[in-house]
């Protein structure tokens, strides 16, 4: 039975630019104004503040992979872990508008990234007229920021950057709020709690720092992008018969749900625009899930309810096909002629209360199609 083995590794350095031309510039924004009969052409600052001291970005990195394969390749695959440093990154910044401007292109000071991805390919059975193949993926990949502006406070820890959600520490996109943790009910000590001024219906966060009040230090860090995402793939050919398969795995990261809070999408809870149904409190039905509704303004901290576990297991993609005998068709002059059916996005598992997980909840959701084809090759 043959088998291969084979160890690599590799390390470097490189730079990029990162971002658009003219970004160092203090560009200006083009208006038209009318006066009298004439068209006359004006400038004005645009809405971001230039920076003349932007520099390339730099990420060294370092890599190891397995490539293995036994059995006469019926196991093969490959293991691979990276570690990549980054300097100088590039970012949008957000700067307070008092200076005219909302933001800023500028360079960060560290960030670390790294991960390993597993390919496993495998042929379980694999006869005359017979064969089933199964193959895996995983990543898994994590990163942080080790620093940001070199700042530090009195006992010498890092600066955060909280006005953009930069934490030293934490990866670079992450949400910043309070952590929901249930409704007020009426048999609740309210009064000697965190939340001393609530009512019953109302929504309760959690104490992260158990100081018993509720204050700004009491936002957590949410991650969100998944923890790992995989796939599993598998094929059927039998004759002229072929089945196909590809099952895709997200696991953690957290999504922001418009609808569930926002007054556009009917999530306010103050009845003045139609939203999804809602588990929400009232004297007859204690609900722990969604607060009272309230006609006059949406209810306290609702922003909290809106953050969900992104994590989904989707069937992206079935394919169906029967390729025709070539003794059959060539009295039809053909060389080959095959037949298949395509079922994309047609099961979705997941939490998340919007049209997919995938993307932004709000936007045009994934499509669900079924496909019929035919191949012909004269």
């Amino acid at each position: 039975m043959a088998a291969n083995l084979k160890l690599r590794l590799s390390y470097g350095a490189v730079g990029n630019q990162g971002v658009t031309p003219y970004k160092s510039l203090g560009l200006t924004d083009r208006y038209l104004t009318e006066f009298g009969d004439k068209t006359i052409i004006g400038y004005l600052p645009g809405t971001e503040l230039t920076n003349p001291n932007l520099k390339w970005e730099t990420s060294t990195s370092g890599n190891i992979g397995l490539d293995f394969g036994f059995f006469n390749g019926r196991i093969n695959g490959t293991i691979e872990y990276y570690n990549t440093k980054t300097t100088d990154l590039l970012v949008t910044k957000s700067i307070p508008s008092s200076l005219g401007y909302s933001t800023q292109t500028v360079n960060l000071a560290e960030m670390k990234n790294n991960g390993i991805e597993i390919t496993l390919n495998t042929t379980p059975v694999k006869i005359k007229d017979f064969r089933w193949d199964v193959n895996f993926t995983f990543t898994k990949n994590k990163n942080e920021i080790k620093k940001i502006d070199g700042q530090v406070d009195e006992n010498g820890k890092p600066l955060d950057d909280v006005n953009n959600k930069w934490f030293v520490g934490y990866p670079m996109n992450v949400y910043y709020d309070y952590v929901f943790d249930g409704i007020w009910q009426k048999d609740d000590d309210i009064a000697n709690s965190h939340m001393p001024t609530a009512t019953p219906g109302s929504i309760k966060l959690r104490d992260v720092n158990n100081d018993n009040q509720i204050t700004a230090d009491d936002r957590v860090v949410m991650q969100r992008d998944p923890k790992w995402i995989g796939t599993v793939g598998t094929s059927f050919n039998y004759k002229g018969f072929d089945l196909s398969a590809d099952l895709y795995i997200s696991h953690g990261g957290t999504i922001y749900n418009p609808y569930l809070t926002t007054f556009e999408n009917g999530g306010d809870l103050t009845a003045k625009r139609n939203g999804i149904r809602r588990n929400y409190w009232t004297q007859n039905n204690p609900s722990n899930e969604a607060p009272a509704p309230n006609m006059t303004q949406a209810p306290a901290y609702i922003s909290s309810l809106g953050y969900q576990d992104a994590s989904y297991v989707r069937l992206r993609n079935v394919t169906f096909g029967y390729n025709f005998p070539r003794a059959l068709i060539s009295k039809a002059y053909m060389q080959s002629l095959r037949l298949y059916m395509t079922l994309s996005n047609f099961w979705t598992k997941t939490d998340v209360q919007a049209y997919g997980p995938e993307q932004t909840p709000g936007d045009y959701p994934e499509p669900r199609t079924v496909l019929f084809g035919l191949n012909v090759t004269f």
